[in-house]
């Protein structure tokens, strides 16, 4: 599951709706819905605006695989 997905199913399970994250973070709908449909990907600053307006950190988003942590 992409960091969009995990957002998108966050939202969802949330009760969030998609026009108060544009509210907050001054991206439009139609853009927020395409990204949360993963027909568009979402560059870095739509992603750090999206993770504020959620007051959540960006790494609650990132699935990083146990062997793929530098040791």
């Amino acid at each position: 599951m992409n960091v969009q997905s995990r957002i998108s199913e966050y939202i969802e399970r949330m009760g969030i709706t998609q026009a108060s994250i544009c509210k907050k973070t001054g991206i439009r709908a139609d853009t927020l819905s395409l990204m949360m449909q993963n027909k568009r990907k979402m560059r870095a600053d739509e992603f750090e605006l999206i993770c504020k307006a959620l007051e959540k950190e960006p790494n609650d988003f990132i699935l990083v695989k146990e062997e793929e942590v530098p040791m």
